[in-house]
């Protein structure tokens, strides 16, 4: 942790930026304990907090036009690679696809904290076909509160994070080595959830294809022979 401050205060808001953009474009990556510690380097004035904010929360929203605009383009074919971003094994970005269309883009402010959401809310609302100006006003609202969150969270307890730092620099090559495994990890359970929904979303495709043509054949009704 003590090499990431050093990265944060080389880099600044773009290694943010980045974070912001990693996070929700699908990477696995720790992002708040990466804002945590950006928290507690404002708090002795390395980088000004709303900077900090305005820089993740930017990312964030780079990488959701980008699933918004893909889902508008791409449609159903997308769902089954969104659905693999989802940190809930049973959500998928049609159940959040019904949710905004009963709520409305109001839907968007909390959807950062909201388990099983966060990564699917910008392909959902392209699905659902919120406006881009709703969804950029909506969800770059929610991506400040998300951001402000955790960054936040490391400017009041700045103390108690340095600390952490601090023993954390003794085991650095031991928190490398797990901070890659756990990436490695979740980025192949993503991969496998993935090809575990397959099935799933090629059988639903399959069920409103039938249920299309069965309501097409019944609304053409074989007209009476004449007597």
């Amino acid at each position: 942790m003590e090499q990431l401050a050093v990265l944060l205060e080389r880099y600044g808001y773009a290694l943010i930026f980045a974070v912001g953009f990693l996070e929700y474009i699908g990477a696995p990556i720790a992002s708040v304990p990466i804002l945590v510690v950006a928290g507690a380097l404002a708090s002795i004035g390395s980088l000004p907090l709303p900077g900090i904010i305005v820089a993740a929360a930017l990312g964030g929203l780079a990488s959701d036009v980008i699933w918004y605009a893909a889902a508008r383009v791409r449609g159903r074919g997308l769902v089954e690679a969104v659905c693999g971003l989802a940190t809930n094994p049973m959500a998928c970005v049609t159940v959040v696809e019904k949710r905004l269309l009963s709520v409305g883009p109001r839907y968007l402010l909390p959807s950062k904290f909201l388990p099983g959401t966060a990564n699917l809310a910008a392909a959902a609302s392209g699905f659902a076909g919120i406006g881009l100006r709703k969804f950029i006003v909506f969800d770059g609202i929610a991506l400040v509160l998300w951001a402000a969150a955790y960054t936040t969270a490391g400017w009041i307890f700045s103390a108690q994070v340095e600390r952490v730092i601090e023993w954390a620099s003794d085991f650095t090559l031991l928190i490398v080595v797990g901070a890659a495994g756990l990436i490695t990890s979740a980025g192949v359970w993503r991969f496998l959830k993935v090809r575990m929904h397959r099935p799933h979303h090629e059988a639903e495709r399959a069920a409103e294809a039938e249920g299309a043509y069965g309501e097409s054949r019944a609304t053409v009704q074989p007209s009476s022979p004449s007597v």
